[in-house]
């Protein structure tokens, strides 16, 4: 049993073709720049290094990857690329 309330769960995505997204830092989106806990920072990076080259191709550079990763990861603990481009491009349409 655990003491952790229960995180919400990214979308869905509804087309395995990786969205059009914008690059932008989280902020400029009106989404809050979230820290993960410790705990989750490794989960962060390791998520941006997975999700990098096809960031890269929609033109984010490093920071905007990192940016939008580790406040993935403090919303929602972890999750793989597929759910993470689209919660992006959930975001992005807000």
């Amino acid at each position: 049993m655990t003491d952790h309330p229960e995180r919400p769960q990214p979308p869905e995505p509804d087309d395995p073709a990786p969205p059009d997204l914008e690059p932008a830092h989280p902020e400029d989106k009106g989404v809050p720049d979230e820290e993960p806990d410790a705990m989750q920072l490794e989960a962060a990076h390791l998520l941006a290094n997975k999700a990098r080259s096809t960031l890269r191709e929609q033109g984010f550079d490093d920071e905007q990857i990192r940016a939008w990763a580790t406040t993935y990861t403090a919303e929602f603990g972890s999750g793989d690329v597929d759910l993470f481009l689209a919660w992006i491009a959930e975001e992005q349409q807000r």
